[in-house]
């Protein structure tokens, strides 16, 4: 045998033995990728602590990390309030050496919960790339995805993944790289909540569309989460938002309200309100006219609407003037706690009095303002009597009972003048 083969020999013999050492090869060197993703609404931001170590810090709602080299095995994963220290989540993941993963946080306020997804597949075939979908939507339930080509409508084509179930995964799917829209509706219609307008897809990309709540009773938001070296996540909001209007205007009676000239409600009595309309999301010119003197304006103002957001728009009457504000309100719809309802309360009057509010003969709140909302109140089901009275008094000036029944969400609005103060109701969720 030659000098040169000898030492090939014992060079190949040692690299064999070295990777039969410890029954597979040393792997310490090795990390799994680890990438987070904070889509839980009203919840703080938070830090993550992955095996004792903080490796992510003040990751805010709408926000994610790239992937991370991160020790392999089983781990602890604590999520905590930046803020508080309060610990939303404590769970146990395995992630393994070399793979890529996606750690997703969802749910809504400390009602926090997480999902490790596997973002490894193999290569797509040429003129491929691959797509799959995540649901985390809290509150929305099962959605249908429809990946569209231009030109194209979900009235014309079946889901490419139907009946997605919350905290569900699709599975990778191949398709022609190309431009397509990404559109979401409610499972089983063709009620669009969500389009991410035209969107290229590379060949051999490997992409998640993300599908997770805003605190829109309706309405999602999107991201694509890219299988890529870095885990490149880009968030696509949505272009849609949603409206319901409240005629708590004293002295005009019955109204019209118009979005960017158009009429969009109309004859709305005093003391009644509209279901939630859709629309663009954007800056909104609204305009409100008496329905008996058309183009004769009360209200006439610009109000901008966030993206996948629920909004109440509340008209009162400023005193003296003949004139109408607005009270714009963006509602959380997320659902309340297990067993529980939520209940908010409005003053809409059409003076300056504050009022104090009682649940059930007990005070809840102490000087609600005019135009103002209280924060949501998280309440047993039940039946309730919400009484006012103005602040500071025992006084009653309104009162209403109702009925809560679980897992919804409500408002009640207070309207009129002091003396002769109104209440309603409405059910947001």
């Amino acid at each position: 045998m030659s000098k040169s083969v000898a030492v090939i020999v014992a060079v190949a013999l040692a690299l064999l033995l070295a990777a039969c050492k410890g029954g597979g090869g040393d792997t310490s060197n090795l990390k799994a990728n680890i990438r987070f993703v904070h889509v839980s609404p009203d919840t703080d931001a938070v830090n993550i602590i992955y095996d004792s170590a903080t490796v992510v810090t003040s990751l805010g709602y709408h926000g994610a990390t790239p992937y991370q080299a991160l020790d392999w095995g089983s781990k602890e994963v604590k999520v905590q309030s930046a803020a508080t220290g309060a610990t939303y989540s404590d769970a146990t993941i395995s992630p393994t050496f070399q793979g890529y993963y996606t750690y997703l946080l969802f749910g809504g306020g400390s009602s926090m919960s997480t999902l490790l997804m596997s973002d490894s597949v193999a290569d797509a075939d040429s003129g491929k790339f691959y797509l799959r979908a995540a649901n985390v939507a809290t509150g929305i339930g099962s959605v249908d995805i429809y990946l569209l080509s231009a030109g194209t409508t979900i009235d014309q084509v079946a889901p490419t993944f139907s009946s997605l179930a919350y905290g569900g995964t699709a599975t990778f799917t191949q398709f022609t790289a190309g431009d397509y829209s990404l559109v979401v509706a409610r499972a089983g219609s063709k009620d669009v909540i969500y389009d991410s307008g035209k969107q290229t897809a590379a060949a051999k990309a490997k992409v998640t569309l993300l599908v997770y709540a805003t605190g829109s009773g309706k309405l999602v938001n999107g991201a694509l989460l890219y299988s890529d070296t870095s885990g490149t996540t880009t968030f696509i909001d949505s272009s849609l938002a949603r409206f319901k209007f409240v005629n708590a205007a004293t002295d005009i009676g019955s109204v019209d309200v118009l979005v960017d000239g158009s009429v969009a409600l109309a004859n709305i009595p005093y003391g009644l309100l509209s279901a939630y309309n859709t629309l663009a999301a954007g800056n909104r010119n609204f305009k409100i006219q008496a329905s008996s003197s058309p183009g004769a304006y009360v209200y006439n103002q610009n109000t901008t609407l966030a993206t996948a957001t629920d909004n109440s728009l509340v008209a009162y009457s400023v005193q003296g003037t003949g004139s109408a504000g607005l009270i714009a309100l963006t509602d959380n719809n997320l659902p309340p706690v297990s067993g529980k309802v939520k209940l908010r309360l409005v003053n809409a009057s059409s003076d300056t009095a504050a009022y104090d509010a009682y649940v059930n003969f007990s005070k809840l709140l102490s000087g609600l303002a005019q135009g103002t909302a209280s924060a949501y109140q998280q309440l047993d089901p039940g039946t309730y009597t919400v009484t006012f009275t103005p602040a500071g008094t025992t006084t009653q000036a309104a009162s209403l009972t109702l009925q809560l029944d679980v897992g919804h969400v409500y408002t009640v609005y207070t309207y009129g003048r002091v003396s002769s103060l109104a209440v309603a109701t409405t059910t947001d969720y």
